[in-house]
């Protein structure tokens, strides 16, 4: 056994134990230091939130009684009244009784008013929900008592309110006796009348319980004070006439002062309808009660951990360190690591399992690597059905763990499209690129099918066949709609979130594990349909309409056609193009080969024309055999019929363009757009014909008569030399590059550079950065 000493892990544990025990005694200070304020913010906190919440209540009983004084100002009897004499008549008597009931109704819905009257002027009285009083009867029987004298009630009648609560003790009642008012000059609508008063007293014993119910939360005391700090009610019996020791200056504020002797922190919330403020004391004592529970308890648990801490650190280090001691020695002698090259016992102890897992982890990636080729290979050789008789296929599907069942089969043939809009990164290899594609469909596919059945995704031939297994006793039927629904959003979501499309041909549904050769014959059979139905769809191979034996391209209408095009007359060649094609379309005449064979057909037609067109007939010989090969490399009718269609435009525009003369100065001002205009990308043989107003042929033509060589060659050529000059810019990408030459398709510009210089860009721009670095 090496002997590491004082690098022993067991010295390291103690050190760390130790240090471990020290903790509690720092936290302790911080938390001491950190837990008054702690505490101060969370009651503080907890006021507040009893602030507003008693903010919410009072302010929810002032609007009540406002709107109670909205409803006695508006009430019609009341504004009859308004104007009586002092000698009211019947009708005004009629009115008052009316009023009581008015009255009545209005106390009997609202419970946050004790009471309320109006003191008619004119008439000299006063009404409330019970009677008719003379003002000096009212005072005996109800003011009298509250202390204010007779001459200061009346005076406080008689002058102008605008709706604002007053105090009680304004009007000279006594301090037990003070009430809250809400007085209105009526009528309402006139600031400047005062035909009546509305006086309606708040219920207190209401205002009260509110406060009582927030004082019971930490026994501190709860005031209601208004604009000029005066108390209106508190949580208490008392209500001291003395002005607070503060300002309200915000909204809501906590701030420290003095009850009597008391040191007390005060919490407020100024009320969002009146003047009113809500006020909180609390004694100070009740946050340092806590701090110093919270500072006892946290000492004594440091002792306490320090005691036991060290006792159980030194007995578990001891414990402990011998099961590692036992895997050193095991290790030292099956290891190929030398011990005394490790720190201590963990350092070597890792570098052993490290040393291991590596070895583990090359050795199952080998082996994935091998599993995943020969599990797409057994998937191919399934599918095209060549396993011996003799193949232990059960076997082999549980090897590779292929669980396929009993249930029926269908196969699934994928067609890549395009993928442009996925990778945007030109220095990766385009054959990397497909494989990353082909694992995003595998992936999502196999996995959407998982949701539902079983399904396996390969490659074969550059496309992608899947073999879905249904579940047992799935009918033909639904099996068939749900491949249908699934190739559909297969489609949708790998078109909209990656940017792929392809197309998707299906099998019929096949009842076994034996049919699944037939079952994939059948999707390339439907693929072949692809011409006909066009890319980036769906073909059901059940779907395929039977086709008959021919086409129909009558020899009335190919002469039509042929004599259209001698003449130039592009419209009408065009119409009876497109009459033809719609009609074997429409028909659905044609099986996949006839349709080579008819496009043939058509495209013969247009090349006998063409060549009939002109009296020298190579002059249209090259543009012809380019149309030709464009129009043979589409691989559906719609886009074959589109490159026709530009090819017949091509040729009747030739045969006008030879009637007129040439302009001897178009091959400098040719060369000179060229040099201005390359980064165009819509600076082509096409678009150059367009500008200068020329056939395209006859441009070509005319170039390379005058140059010695094709105008698409000069011009990729130029361009060419352009990208290697901005390829020796390091801060430039490829495809910058690319489009500042005005080729926006990194893959043409990658093949075209490569065509014309012999390699990649990446390559070229490798070879010149190693040319200047060995110079």
């Amino acid at each position: 056994m090496v002997k590491w000493r004082k690098n022993s892990i067991l010295y390291v544990w103690l050190r760390s134990y130790a240090l471990v025990l020290l903790i509690p005694v720092v936290m302790t200070g911080i938390v001491y230091v950190q837990t008054n304020k702690v505490i101060e913010d969370e009651i503080n906190s907890a006021n507040s939130s009893l602030l507003r919440q008693l903010q919410e209540e009072i302010d929810s009983q002032i609007e009540h009684v406002q709107r109670m004084r909205e409803a006695i100002a508006f009430n019609a009897r009341v504004r009859k009244l308004l104007f009586v004499p002092q000698e009211p008549g019947a009708d005004h008597r009629l009115a008052m009784v009316q009023a009581f009931a008015d009255f009545r109704t209005y106390s009997s819905t609202n419970r946050y008013i004790d009471n309320f009257f109006i003191y008619f002027r004119n008439g000299n009285f006063i009404l409330d929900d019970r009677s008719y009083y003379k003002p000096e009867l009212y005072y005996e029987l109800y003011i009298e008592k509250t202390g204010a004298s007779y001459e200061e009630w009346l005076a406080f009648l008689e002058d102008q309110h605008r709706g604002a609560f007053v105090n009680g003790q304004d009007i000279g009642m006594k301090q037990e006796k003070g009430d809250i008012l809400l007085s209105q000059s009526l009528p309402i609508e006139n600031t400047g009348s005062r035909l009546a008063t509305l006086v309606i007293y708040m219920n207190k014993e209401r205002l009260q319980t509110s406060l009582r119910n927030i004082q019971s939360y930490n026994k501190g005391d709860v005031y209601i004070i208004d604009g000029d700090n005066r108390i209106l009610a508190s949580s208490g019996d008392a209500m001291p006439m003395l002005p607070l020791n503060f300002q309200l200056t915000e909204h809501y504020g906590v701030t420290e002062d003095k009850s009597g002797n008391q040191d007390v922190v005060v919490s407020y919330i100024k009320s969002a309808l009146t003047d009113w403020a809500y006020v909180y004391s609390l004694p100070s004592g009740v946050y340092r009660e806590k701090v110093e529970y919270v500072r006892d308890l946290s000492i004594l648990m440091v002792i306490i951990a320090l005691v036991l801490g060290a006792a159980t650190a030194i007995y578990t280090a001891r414990r402990n360190y011998n099961p590692i001691k036992q895997i050193v020695n095991t290790l030292a002698v099956k290891s190929k690591l030398e011990p005394v090259r490790a720190g201590n016992e963990i350092h070597y102890i890792g570098e052993s399992l490290e040393q291991a897992l590596d070895q583990n982890i090359e050795m199952n990636r080998v082996i994935e690597q091998q599993n995943v080729f020969l599990r797409s290979n057994l998937i191919v050789r399934l599918l095209k059905g060549r396993l011996e008789s003799n193949y232990p296929l059960e076997e082999a599907l549980a090897e590779y763990r292929l669980n396929m069942g009993l249930g029926p089969y269908a196969v699934m043939l994928f067609y890549i499209e395009d993928f442009n809009g996925l990778l945007r990164d030109e220095e990766l290899d385009p054959e990397k690129n497909l494989r990353f594609v082909h694992l995003i469909i595998s992936n999502i596919v196999e996995e959407m099918i998982g949701k539902h059945h079983r399904g396996w995704v390969s490659e074969v031939d550059e496309m992608l066949a899947c073999v879905v297994n249904f579940m047992p006793n799935t009918e033909p039927l639904k099996a068939k709609e749900y491949l249908l629904q699934l190739a559909e959003e297969a489609r949708a979501f790998i078109g909209q979130r990656f940017q792929i499309e392809f197309t998707c041909a299906l099998s019929a549904v096949h009842p076994s594990i034996q049919s699944i050769p037939a079952a994939y014959r059948e999707t390339l059979e439907a693929m072949e349909y692809r011409m006909l139905m066009g890319s980036s769809t769906t073909i059901d191979y059940e779907s395929i309409q039977v086709q008959g034996n021919g086409y129909v391209y009558p020899l009335e209408m190919e002469q039509q056609l042929i004599n259209h095009i001698k003449s130039g007359n592009y419209e009408k060649a065009k119409s009876i193009m497109d009459e033809v094609i719609e009609t074997n379309l429409q028909e659905g005449l044609l099986s996949a080969d006839l349709a080579h064979c008819f496009m043939f057909d058509m495209i013969s037609t247009m090349m006998k024309a063409s060549m009939e067109a002109v009296s020298a007939q190579s002059e249209l010989y090259e543009e012809n055999r380019k149309a030709v090969q464009a129009i043979l490399q589409e691989q559906t009718i719609g886009d074959m019929r589109h490159r026709m269609t530009l090819f017949l435009q091509q040729v009747c525009s030739h045969v006008n363009a030879r009637k007129k003369s040439h302009n001897v100065k178009l091959i400098d001002d040719l060369l000179a757009y060229i040099g201005e205009h390359y980064s165009d990308p819509n600076v082509s043989v096409a678009g150059l014909s367009e500008h200068f107003n020329l056939h395209p042929s006859y441009l070509s033509r005319f170039f390379k008569e005058q140059i010695g060589d094709n105008l698409s060659d000069y011009l990729n050529r130029y361009r060419m030399q352009q990208a290697k000059r901005l390829l020796m810019e390091e801060e430039v990408v490829i495809k910058a590059v690319s489009e500042a030459v005005g080729i926006f398709s990194i893959s043409t510009f990658i093949r075209l550079f490569k065509k014309y210089e012999g390699v990649t860009p990446g390559v070229y721009r490798e070879m010149n950065k190693k040319a200047a670095s060995s110079e």
